[in-house]
């Protein structure tokens, strides 16, 4: 299972409430995928200028085809572009539970610093 995790800080005097909706359409294009297992979007309950995306996977191949089709890539890469560069990616999922099912996927990236 991939993970793909973006942070979005919106900038001291901008509207945040613009951000967000600026983010629905991206959002709603990557959740139609049928790759996309599941996605989250949501917003800090400290802080309204704080945004994160969270999307699941079940294979690397299936994170990038749900990006792949044209009228997404040409939407969602640019809004990614304004995530946070060193807190946002694709993540291997190590270990995941759902209630009381606790598992550890096979790892098919073993050595993800090359």
């Amino acid at each position: 299972m991939f993970l793909l995790i973006a942070h979005f800080d919106v900038e001291t005097g901008a509207d945040a409430d613009r951000a967000l909706a600026d983010g629905a359409g991206p959002v709603r294009l990557l959740a139609e995928q049928p790759d996309t297992r599941w996605l989250r979007w949501g917003r800090s309950t400290e802080d309204a200028g704080r945004l994160v995306l969270i999307a699941e996977f079940d294979t690397a191949a299936g994170y990038r085809r749900a990006q792949s089709p044209l009228p997404v890539r040409a939407v969602l890469i640019p809004w990614l572009s304004g995530a946070q560069v060193h807190s946002s990616g694709a993540f291997e999922v190590l270990a995941a539970a759902d209630g009381d099912r606790f598992w550890e996927p096979d790892i098919t990236v073993p050595d993800p610093s090359r």
